[in-house]
C-alpha cells in the first residue's frame, strides 16, 4: 500500500497514538487492525461510534504496542466529533 504523505493532524486521541506509535497509514493501521478504512476514518470523525470485535482489539493493541487497554483512549473522536 501506498503511504499517505499528507500532513498527519489530528484531534482524534486514537489517531494521534497511530501517528506517533507506528509508521502505518491509515489504510494500512485499519488493515493491521482488522477495519476497514472508511469505518476508521468515520470513527475518527466521530461520525460512529467504535466497536470493535474482541479481535480486532487484540490486533489495534498489538499494533500500537500497548500492554493495557488504559492506554486506549475512551473515545476515539477528537473534539470536533459528533457526540451519539
Amino acid at each position: 500500500m501506498k503511504k499517505d504523505r499528507r500532513p498527519q493532524e489530528s484531534d482524534s486521541p486514537i489517531e494521534e497514538l497511530r501517528i506517533q506509535r507506528t509508521n502505518l497509514s491509515q489504510a494500512e493501521f485499519a488493515v493491521h487492525c482488522g477495519i476497514p478504512l472508511r469505518t476508521y476514518q468515520r470513527w475518527i470523525a466521530g461520525a460512529t461510534e467504535a466497536k470493535l470485535t474482541p479481535q480486532q482489539w487484540k490486533a489495534l493493541m498489538s499494533v500500537l504496542n500497548v500492554q493495557s487497554v488504559d492506554e486506549i483512549p475512551n473515545d476515539f473522536a477528537g473534539s470536533e466529533g459528533v457526540s451519539l
